[in-house]
């Protein structure tokens, strides 16, 4: 990092306004948790980069004394003005004018020329903008597709079946020229730790099951990513109070009811505070053998009042090996909280108008996701609300979990194949 001057802080802040504007949000000092990590999302969907959680947060809340890294400045650049960061503050701002610079300079009125004419002269310049900006993207890949290869990484689980479960990761990151190194093992940034050279293993401990990317980071570029597996024998719940802080639940606190729930007083023998924000999870991890593009999936969910709770939102989650479903239904009046990813397909509530998902979440609702050929149909309640179609296959589907913002419970789980046959069902129908 290196000390940040004011023209270095006003160059910062257009980008980043620029950013705000594409993504959709405005308003920064009225974000949430959820509009940072749409943000992290965003660079990564546009810029094929991840920023960490912590990262996005610090340069949003201007948060630190000195600039970011240069690779970090250079992401945002491109992605602001696809230019590198020296580039342009070298372009863009004039030392001796301390004001925020315009990304267009007010010329004087000149006689119009025809639109042919214009086309005659701007093809050229085109022409050579498109060829370099291919040229350096094609660079850019094929820079970072040498240093994956020069990076080895593989881990080995200690038990199959069971949670906890202990990792075990080796990685050989010798030949990379960085100045810090991270391990991170989920999308979790909060279970990201610092590794050095001279070492090749690191141990982690999955405490959820799920089917995680784990990522080597050379200072805040991903290098390596590698798919990890935690399968379970059977459901599996879990809360988090605050996110970082992981309770699982053993079937011995579940409600006795014919569905999976968990009562609001054995939450609080946990240890969970019904008076702060929550989030309960359900899972079902394993490799259902079911084509991610073509199946049939419903559910019924709903919810219980809490008082810290101003917007209940549940969330249906379906990991596939090479993407994933993320569907948000949440009560009438907080649509603008709810987002969802389909595949490539990104839909988010502050840009987009997602009223259908809102629902009485106190109440029963059931939920259908019908795939065909990556062509997506939801409907709520027997009535279709919503249709999408996504370009990259999410592969084999490897997990089903459900999250909710507060206490809920699930019933009914389906899911059919392309034939429309029954590959999983469970009802929660006690002996």
């Amino acid at each position: 990092m290196s000390h940040i001057s004011d023209n270095d802080k006003n160059l910062l802040e257009a980008i980043k306004k620029r950013i705000e504007r594409a993504s959709g949000l405005s308003d920064v000092s009225g974000w949430v948790q959820k509009d940072y990590e749409f943000v992290v999302f965003f660079i990564e969907d546009q810029t094929g980069h991840r920023l960490s959680l912590s990262t996005v947060k610090r340069i949003w809340k201007s948060e630190f004394e000195r600039l970011p890294h240069t690779t970090t400045l250079d992401i945002l650049a491109h992605l602001a003005y696809n230019k590198d960061w020296h580039s342009l503050k070298k372009e863009y701002l004039n030392p001796k004018i301390q004001t925020v610079p315009k990304r267009e300079i007010e010329k004087k009125p000149r006689k119009a020329k025809s639109p042919r004419i214009y086309f005659l002269i701007l093809l050229p310049a085109l022409l050579l903008l498109v060829l370099g900006i291919y040229l350096s993207g094609t660079a850019s890949t094929k820079s970072l597709s040498k240093v994956s290869e020069e990076v080895s990484f593989s881990y080995e689980k200690t038990v199959e079946g069971k949670i906890p479960n202990t990792v075990v990761f080796n990685y050989d990151i010798e030949g990379v020229d960085a100045d810090r190194f991270f391990l991170q093992q989920s999308w979790d940034s909060s279970r990201k730790v610092e590794i050095f050279k001279g070492t090749h293993e690191r141990t982690d401990i999955y405490y959820i099951p799920g089917y995680f990317t784990a990522k080597l980071f050379a200072d805040e570029r991903i290098i390596k990513e590698l798919p990890i597996h935690v399968t379970y024998k059977d459901w599996f719940m879990a809360a988090r109070q605050p996110m970082e802080e992981i309770y699982t639940i053993s079937p011995t606190f579940w409600s006795t009811e014919d569905y999976m729930g968990i009562d609001k007083s054995r939450l609080a023998q946990k240890g969970i505070d019904l008076n702060k924000k929550m989030q309960l999870a359900f899972y079902y991890v394993t490799d259902f053998g079911l084509n991610g593009d073509n199946f049939e999936h419903s559910i019924r969910f709903k919810m219980e009042p809490l008082e810290a709770i101003d917007c209940p939102i549940f969330n249906l989650h379906v990991q596939g090996m090479d993407g994933f479903y993320w569907i948000m239904f949440g009560n009438k009046g907080c649509e603008s909280e709810l987002e969802m990813r389909l595949g490539d397909a990104f839909h988010n509530g502050k840009n987009e108008d997602l009223s259908m998902f809102g629902t009485s979440v106190y109440e029963w609702q059931k939920v259908d996701v019908l795939t065909e050929d990556k062509e997506v149909t939801l409907k709520l309640n027997g009535t279709s609300i919503f249709s999408s179609t996504y370009n990259q296959s999410i592969g084999p589907i490897m997990e089903i979990s459900y999250f909710f913002n507060g206490v809920g419970m699930i019933d009914d789980v389906l899911l059919k194949n392309a034939d429309s046959q029954t590959i999983f069902r469970d009802d929660f129908t006690k002996p």
